[in-house]
Formats: structure tokens, C-alpha cells, sequence
């Protein structure tokens, strides 16, 4: 894939897509996925539709500049366990991805 500067833009693509983790009750999940996109895209992390935010049992991080991100899951409990979806922006499309937590 060429990145292409200056006018044009690149609607957002998955370099690596996340995948499916098993729920280990008062352990750790990390979902992790790679993007790419110009201008670089904007990420959103749910679950069942509602946005994820870092808090309290949430970690979420972006490295622009390699397009890494990641969702990190602390404490996890059954009730954890369900479909999640991230969900890539840029003003040129937007693109999402679900994957399972089981």
C-alpha cells in the first residue's frame, strides 16, 4: 500500500485486524488491531454499541504515528465476555471491525 501525501487522502484501512481472546476471569485482555489512513483516522473501541473509553477497568491507546491500537481490558468477569468493535474514521470513510471476547 502507497501513502500518498498532500491533497489526496486515503479512506482508512486494517493493516492488522484483531483478533478473538479468551476471557480469563480477574485477568487481562488486550485486543489490539493496526490502521492506517491520511489524514490518520480517528478509533473508537465498543462493546454492544456503547463507546469504550479509558476509565476504570479501560485502557485504551492510539499510536498515530504507527497506526497501532489497542484496548486493554483490566479485572475482566464473565459479564465481559460478548462482542466488541472498533470502528475507524477519517473524513474519507470510516470503516469497523468485531471481534469476540470468549
Amino acid at each position: 500500500a502507497e501513502s500518498v501525501e498532500g491533497a489526496a487522502g486515503v479512506a482508512p484501512f486494517f493493516i492488522r485486524k484483531p483478533i478473538p481472546q479468551k476471557l480469563i476471569e480477574g485477568g487481562c485482555v488486550i485486543f489490539d488491531c493496526q490502521v492506517g489512513g491520511t489524514p490518520k483516522p480517528h478509533i473508537y473501541w465498543r462493546k454492544a454499541g456503547i463507546p469504550l473509553t479509558t476509565g476504570y477497568r479501560y485502557k485504551v491507546t492510539y499510536k498515530k504515528e504507527t497506526g497501532e491500537c489497542k484496548l486493554e481490558i483490566s479485572m475482566t468477569f464473565a459479564d465481559d465476555a460478548g462482542e466488541y468493535s472498533v470502528v475507524v474514521r477519517n473524513k474519507h470513510g470510516e470503516i469497523s471491525e468485531s471481534v469476540q471476547l470468549l
